[in-house]
């Protein structure tokens, strides 16, 4: 397969879906393509919006237009030609096509002998993914900001100049296993053909993604499965390995891990609870002690039960100290009505005189 070549899953729709596009006549039929977007595709490249996709969607629409092919057929004139197109918000290109009616087919390349054949099949959805064919490209690596050199510079490239990375492999990247990708600048659209297996995820029909999801983990390998699953769940314990049966012992190993850290968990947080509870019950005593029947413990209660630790203690020892205040330590009662030694002295003194 060509470099500059990238299959998207597309979303081809008809007239009866965007009332926009332009009627179907004697002569024309209108379909219009999700063609490209900036997500990463299994290429892993990246489409710039900027540069690239503001050059596709030039490309486009300018007369007169880019070709609609067919598995990118060589010295073909296609069947049918752009018309217009825009690049959206979310960096989607799409892009309208017109098919001639009423044509035959000749020639080498074509899946299709008649236009009516084409038109069917994109009716009935068994045509829903497009490729697109492109020129004059800047590739840069996202690694390392260099420029990206095809599969006969890898190991002869000067690493001073040119990125050495491979596409799809990981690389220890500021402490952290990233996949390698590249983005493509100032490249411009010169065709987009019809194809059935796409490689961007991101603009597919959402039935037709859940199916190619399950193909793509099919004919994944045990190396891709364990590289996924390590980069996904994050788990250390799973080295660089492609047996499976390591990676089952390593998630064994993982798991019990966890359900011994669970359960230790679970009894700090019960203790901590129980501990929490009697603080509560200590500061509500100290509080009713202090401020008696103005003290609102419901209220309190509440309170109480949403402090840190740190807050609940510092309220139980200003309630403590407000409670000695007003009730000190100790006896302030005597079993005797008589007052004390010396008021009664003062009192025979003050009776004295008066007689």
């Amino acid at each position: 397969m060509e470099n500059n070549v990238r299959y998207f899953p597309a979303t081809i729709s008809t007239r009866a879906m965007h009332q926009d596009m332009p009627e179907n006549n004697d002569d024309k039929y209108w379909i219009r393509v999700t063609a490209s977007n900036d997500k990463p595709d299994l290429h892993h490249s990246i489409m710039d919006p900027k540069t690239t996709l503001r050059n596709f969607e030039s490309d486009a629409k300018t007369t007169p237009g880019v070709a609609l092919k067919d598995h990118h057929a060589y010295r073909s004139f296609g069947y049918g030609r752009s018309s217009d197109a825009v690049l959206t918000d979310k960096n989607e290109l799409m892009i309208d096509f017109y098919i001639l009616k009423n044509m035959e087919y000749e020639g080498q390349g074509r899946e299709f002998r008649t236009s009516e054949k084409l038109i069917r099949a994109i009716e009935h959805g068994l045509i829903n993914q497009v490729s697109v064919g492109f020129y004059g490209e800047r590739e840069v690596c996202n690694l390392c900001n260099r420029e990206l050199r095809r599969w006969y510079w890898w190991d002869n490239a000067d690493s001073n100049e040119y990125c050495t990375h491979k596409p799809g492999k990981k690389y220890d990247h500021n402490g952290r296993m990233e996949t390698a990708t590249y983005t493509v600048f100032d490249a411009h659209l010169k065709e987009v053909s019809l194809v059935e297996f796409g490689s961007n995820r991101d603009t597919a029909i959402e039935q037709k993604r859940e199916m190619r999801s399950v193909i793509e983990e099919i004919l994944m390998t045990d190396q891709e499965w364990i590289a996924k699953l390590r980069d996904t769940l994050d788990i250390p314990s799973i080295g660089e390995t492609d047996d499976p049966d390591v990676v089952v012992r390593s998630l064994q190993t993982e798991v019990k891990s966890l359900r011994e850290k669970i359960e230790q968990l679970t009894g700090d947080a019960e203790a901590g609870k129980t501990f929490r509870e009697t603080r509560i019950e200590e500061a509500i005593k100290h509080g009713i002690r202090a401020y008696g029947e103005h003290f609102d413990e419901e209220y309190h209660r509440a309170y109480y039960a949403e402090l840190p630790i740190a807050q609940l203690e510092k309220h139980i020892a200003h309630n403590k100290k407000m409670g000695d205040a007003v009730l000190p330590a100790g006896r302030a009662t005597s079993d005797t009505h008589e007052p004390p030694p010396e008021e009664l002295k003062a009192r025979l003194k003050r009776r004295a005189r008066r007689r």
